[in-house]
Order: C-alpha cells, then structure tokens, then sequence
C-alpha cells in the first residue's frame, strides 16, 4: 500500500460509513473540483468494479458529488449530496463498468466533468484509510496522491494547463 502515516491507516474526521468508498472518493471530487475551480455544471462518472457493485450502499455516488461540489470528507451536507447537485444546477450521470483500462484496482471513478469552456477527464482510485490517488488526467498518466488534509487547490493547480491543452485539442 502507499501508507506514508499511522493517519494514513487510521483515516480522516469523515462522514461515513467507509474510508475508501466514501472520505478517499470526496477526495477525488474535491480534486476535481479544484482542478476546474468550480463545480462543474456536468460530470460523467463511472465507477468500476468494486465501486460499480456498492456504491449506494456505501455512499460512494454520494461521496463523489459531495467532493465535485468543493466539500471536504467531515462535511455533513454529503449524506444529501445528490439535493445539493440538483440545487447547483449540475448535470450528472453514473455509469458502470467491470475493468477499467487505465488502472488495476477495484476502487476507481473516471470522471469527466465540464465546467463553463472546461472539460477535464480525471481518474483516481481509492486506496484505503481515506488515501487516494489520482492516476490520469486528461489522457495523461500521473501520480498525485491525496489525503484529507492535503491542500488540493495547490495540488490541482499543478495540473491546470493540461486543461487549456485539452480544449485546445476540442
């Protein structure tokens, strides 16, 4: 695993009832949400094995938009996540599938999500213990790995030309 802490392992203050499919997924909306500086007004999520098979029963669909709409895994408002997307205007739809061809790991989101004149296409992966990981954006292998007390803005800003270049590309 990629534990750097006892923290790691133990997880962050979270709204539940799973770090790895509900605090480590808000981690990956929240990525996103600071790579497009706002919520997006769109996003196309699927989820992968594990997360394709659970994720109502474990808030992860919940855990995603909370995240996509800038909250932080404490933040109680996640448990009405899909009223607050609806109540920001965004467009969502989850699909499902079994492989992803990107990455091997039963706790993966591809999101693709459009905010104004931007579209960023992110996949991160949950690892456990509220740890996360980016591992695509765009098209482009990375390794951003996230914990709840990472300030994402400043990761994400690292990223943010490789969104000019994609819709450039468009």
């Amino acid at each position: 695993m990629e534990f750097q802490s006892c923290f790691d392992i133990i997880g962050p203050i979270m709204v539940g009832p799973s770090s790895s499919h509900t605090a480590g997924v808000v981690s990956i909306g929240k990525f996103i949400f600071e790579l497009l500086g706002d919520c997006p007004e769109k996003a196309n999520i699927v989820f992968y094995d594990s997360f394709a098979e659970t994720y109502q029963g474990h808030g992860t669909d919940k855990a995603l938009l909370g995240g996509l709409l800038g909250m932080d895994t404490d933040d109680s408002r996640i448990k009405s996540s899909l009223d607050w997307a609806k109540k920001h205007g965004m467009q969502y739809q989850f699909d499902f599938a079994e492989n992803c061809e990107y990455y091997d790991h039963p706790n993966i989101a591809m999101v693709t999500a459009r905010c104004g004149d931007y579209v960023v296409k992110v996949g991160g992966v949950s690892l456990g213990g509220g740890l996360s990981k980016i591992f695509m954006i765009n098209e482009k292998m990375v390794d951003i790995r996230l914990s709840a007390g990472d300030d994402f803005a400043v990761l994400a800003r690292h990223y943010q030309p490789i969104r000019k270049e994609l819709m450039e590309a468009i």
